[in-house]
């Protein structure tokens, strides 16, 4: 039986269809013409759940945040022209962390493009730095509809197994758009066939055991270090690494962008006070480890990052793509491998341990010294010390939280500072390109994708940059607590040698905004408390994660003053750790 059809909506039909047989739940969507066909066919397919802003650049974070913790692909949808462009950042930041996303764009036919019409610009291919699948699937074929299913296909497959990331897919249409507009007739029986679930298979890679065999030679009895850094790592990795670090006594140095710091299951061998310890040079010079071993993304802190550098380690980066995060470029070999196979492989072999009990004891000693130096620095009051807002922030926060902290100042104050726990905390950052964009946006949608209550730790900029993003809050009715540092602009620049050169330092880098954000807050229906003092800020804390709506707790910080403590304590913290090193024999 033949029926009538709008072929854009029936093209767009198998290809949603086809997404959500293979799992994908959510679609973000911001308004447009162009893409009236994606937007009518996601809405009419009940599989799908579906978040619709104004601003192109809060969708797309707020997809990115989604997908960080679901670990599901999620759609994006936008119309022609410059929105496209809105949403790159997002994409160039899930890129670089390897986030699922399913970028589709509505175009207009290739034969607008130059030529003058209305919102349009040359889309092909315009994120090709930092996509990992493109195609245009050209202007709707009816005689092509196995084509557009395998698109999905494909779409999914490479941004959550293949090469995990972001893909973009380009969709041409010409009018007009709507279901009821019909353009063709087709047998209905023809096209039954194409919305029949079928099972993707994904080929695997088997291990090779005698590589294993040939790595556990060439670390035993070596004198190695452990870097984990920032990736969704699961308890199966953890348990598999502790028993790694516990086979080759090698201690772990996790960054602050890793939730391994915390955890029920917290071990000694866990050092997180590395940017602490490597600012002695004494200690630097002793205890250059032999081999570093890498999971995950490069350090945070620019104090690892020389480390690394400087270091005459033989290094090893392990990950599932084979992904060269090395900044100082000095690691000559880049192992593509699963983390959590690579160390149950090594694990499981049966040699025996190696000798290097000292050397782990050694850093162990080192990392609990800090500590005790850190507690008896931070008991000092000093409100409002911008560093040790994030240890009492860590006291009081409940068991089972999410903690997104922001760029810039803020995660660079975490790694320094914050201590491993036994309280189960998932930290999530946007630490791929590391830009102030779209935070606001990221957090919201972990908030809203999670049982648990979520804290965002921001500066006033890059909280500023995305106040369209908590309109997601108002509309969705998502709970986020924000922790607002408010320095009144770029606080850290001041660690920077720019910082010296007053005369244009403060027009050009220091970039004080001098608002309320209070009324800000309330404008988004959201909870506004200035913050005095360290037991006020306890106490909101703790009646924040009961809230069930945006509470924002503003602490009002001096940049130059907060400097000047952390160099302080730096300084206190060496010292100690020089009369330790000079004290044992090794």
């Amino acid at each position: 039986m033949k029926i009538q059809v709008n072929s854009n909506i029936l093209w767009c039909d198998v290809f949603t269809n086809r997404l959500a047989q293979l799992g994908v739940k959510d679609v973000c969507i911001s308004a447009g013409s162009r893409s009236t066909s994606l937007t009518l066919s996601f809405n009419m397919n009940n599989n799908f759940s579906i978040y619709r802003f104004v601003d192109e650049r809060s969708s797309a974070f707020f997809a990115l945040g989604i997908a960080k913790k679901t670990k599901n692909p999620v759609v994006i949808v936008t119309t022609s022209g410059t929105a496209v462009a809105e949403i790159y950042p997002a994409i160039i930041e899930a890129f670089y962390q390897r986030i699922p996303l399913i970028v589709c764009t509505a175009d207009r036919p290739e034969y607008l493009i130059n030529s003058g019409a209305n919102q349009t610009i040359n889309q092909n291919n315009i994120y090709s730095n930092h996509i990992r699948y493109f195609i245009n699937v050209g202007l709707p074929d009816l005689s092509k509809l196995n084509f557009v299913r395998k698109i999905a296909e494909d779409s999914y497959s490479v941004s959550l197994h293949k090469n995990r990331g972001p893909v973009h897919i380009n969709f041409p249409f010409e009018k007009p758009f709507e279901p009821n507009s019909y353009t063709d007739f087709i047998n209905q029986d023809k096209t039954n066939k194409f919305f029949v679930n079928t099972e993707i298979v994904l080929k695997k890679n088997f291990n090779d055991k005698l590589s294993f065999i040939k790595i556990n030679k060439l670390m035993k009895n070596k004198k190695g270090l452990i870097f984990v850094g920032s990736n969704g790592f699961d308890e199966i990795f953890e348990k598999y690494l502790i028993k790694f670090s516990e086979k080759y006594f090698y201690p772990i140095v996790v960054d602050g962008a890793s939730s391994l710091r915390f955890g029920k299951n917290i071990n000694k061998n866990i050092i997180d006070n590395f940017t602490t310890i490597i600012r002695s040079e004494l200690f630097k010079k002793k205890f250059d480890p032999e081999i570093i071993i890498q999971f995950g993304a490069a350090p945070t802190s620019n104090v690892v990052l020389e480390f690394y550098k400087n270091s005459n380690a033989n290094k090893f980066i392990i990950n599932d793509y084979g992904d060269y995060l090395d900044p100082s470029r000095t690691t000559r070999n880049v192992i593509k491998f699963s983390p959590t196979e690579f160390c149950k492989n090594l694990v499981e072999l049966n040699e025996e341990k190696s000798d290097n009990k000292l050397w782990l004891k050694i850093f162990i000693e080192a990392n609990e010294l800090i500590e005790k130096e850190k507690e008896k620095y931070f008991s000092k009051n000093n409100f409002p010390f911008e560093s040790k807002i994030i240890t009492e922030f860590l006291k009081s926060i409940p068991n089972n939280s999410n903690v997104f902290v922001s760029n810039s100042l803020p995660i660079r104050d975490f790694d320094f500072f914050a201590s491993k726990s036994k309280k189960n905390i998932e930290i999530f950052t946007n630490r791929g390109a590391s830009g102030i964009d779209g935070i606001n946006s990221t957090a919201l949608a972990i908030a809203h994708k999670s049982k648990n209550p979520t804290y965002l730790i921001i500066g006033d900029l890059s909280f500023f940059h995305d106040l369209n993003g908590l309109y997601a809050s108002y509309k969705y009715n998502i709970p986020l607590t924000i922790i607002l540092i408010n320095n009144n602009g770029g606080g850290i620049f001041e660690s920077l040698p720019v910082s010296n050169y007053e005369e244009y330092f403060k027009e050009n880098f220091i970039m004080p905004l001098n608002m309320n954000f209070k009324k800000i807050i309330e404008t988004y229906n959201g909870e506004y408390k200035k913050i005095k003092s360290w037991n006020q800020f306890s106490l909101e804390l703790i009646k924040s994660h009961k809230s069930k709506k945006l509470t924002v707790l503003e602490i009002k910080t001096n940049a130059k003053k907060s400097k000047a403590l952390r160099n302080n304590f730096w300084h206190i913290a060496v010292e100690h750790l020089n009369n330790y090193i000079n004290e044992i024999k090794y």
